[in-house]
């Protein structure tokens, strides 16, 4: 008896175990409410347990993350597994960029991409010598015919590697809109990377914008905060007026070995309502250098501290924001006491929170006149 009853909590603990891996994922908020398949993938790679070294929309030097990069143990030659049934759409073979990567178009109206390879499996491989001999080419950028690399759900695609614009062995990782070709977080189809850590909150600024277009001239001020585990405050109420802008410098770390990756959804809230929302679920290629737009700029460029704003300014063209209020600028003109609060979550639901207060001064709200100053485009690159 004893015997079947040690059986039974050991399956027990182990469809518990399950749940609780694959709870976080079900319970995190998608903005846009869209639904994704979660059980349609498979992982790419076998190693267990899996670890990122980057994660995806995480702020890049002019450029969100598009995908996700697995670690390899700091080793090429894993095998790459199809997440699922498809076809080869797309071969490319360049010196920089993904190096080696493959493009599989799957029924459902997604595409996996894998970067950074280091060689093909045979079939495919055959292939790619017999294209660049008639292009009399090393770089490749093909795309096959759906009936001429047909692909099964685990077969090896090809192994992992280190080629083109990588810094160290690993496996980047994407699902793509097979319309719109928007590449959208691996990690709400399924694919389970553990994770049961807050993101960790370094930073808080206001700025007093008061009307004018956000440039280098905005005066900015920090707020000093004190917390840990997913909990932070500011004893300090802050004296503010006319119309504020705040921003956060927040990061994300996942069990195991991991890299500081970024986070997935910044909330803030005045007196209990959202007034602004940025989350990184999808977004356009066209639109990737817009990070630009997205932090402060001229901060960056002074002290490569990346602050995500929590204001929108006109010509942004990110669609990553949701639940704005005066496109996240805020008024304090009324004499009251208000009480903020951010909402920082990764991609599995972890969510870390910063709340602090704020003293309105009572006067009637005149935008201050524009400076003269330098306004930094999101496609300016310095």
């Amino acid at each position: 008896m004893k015997k079947h009853q040690s059986y039974y909590s050991i399956v027990f603990l182990s469809i518990i175990c399950m749940f609780l891996a694959r709870a976080p994922l079900q319970a995190q908020q998608i903005f846009s409410g869209k639904a994704y398949p979660l059980t349609y993938f498979r992982q790419p790679l076998d190693i267990s347990p899996p670890a990122l070294a980057g994660s995806f929309g995480e702020l890049r030097a002019n450029h969100f993350h598009s995908g996700i990069d697995f670690r390899t143990n700091q080793r090429e030659g894993y095998p790459v597994y199809a997440v699922a049934d498809g076809y080869i759409s797309r071969l490319r073979v360049q010196n920089s960029g993904f190096g080696q990567a493959l493009y599989i178009n799957h029924p459902n109206g997604y595409t996996s991409v894998y970067g950074h390879l280091q060689r093909f499996s045979p079939k495919i491989a055959a292939i790619v010598k017999n294209l660049q001999y008639q292009g009399k080419t090393f770089e490749l950028d093909n795309y096959p015919n759906e009936t001429l690399i047909p692909i099964r759900k685990g077969e090896v695609i090809a192994y992992s590697g280190n080629r083109g614009s990588s810094g160290g062995p690993h496996l980047h990782f994407e699902i793509r809109d097979s319309k719109t070709e928007e590449t959208i977080n691996p990690q709400f189809f399924g694919i389970i990377i553990p994770d049961n850590i807050p993101p960790v909150i370094h930073g808080l600024y206001f700025y007093r914008l008061n009307g004018r277009h956000f440039d280098q001239n905005i005066p900015k001020q920090s707020i000093p905060i004190i917390g840990s585990n997913g909990n932070y405050s500011s004893k300090a109420v802050l004296n503010l007026s006319g119309e504020i802008g705040f921003g956060i410098v927040a990061t994300d770390r996942h069990n195991g070995k991991s890299g500081t990756n970024g986070v997935y959804s910044i909330q803030l809230q005045v007196d209990g309502k959202t007034v602004f929302t940025s989350a990184l679920e999808r977004f356009a290629f066209e639109n990737s250098r817009a990070v630009n737009a997205h932090i402060d700029y001229p901060s960056y460029l002074k002290t490569r501290v990346k602050i995500q704003k929590s204001f929108v300014e006109p010509g942004n063209p990110l669609q990553i924001y949701s639940n704005l209020v005066n496109g996240g600028r805020i008024l304090f003109t009324n004499g009251e006491t208000h009480q903020l609060k951010y909402i920082v979550t990764d991609a599995t639901g972890n969510a870390s929170v910063v709340q602090f207060s704020a003293k309105a001064a009572k006067e009637n709200y005149v935008p201050a006149a524009e400076m003269p100053g330098t306004i930094f485009k999101y496609s300016q690159e310095k």
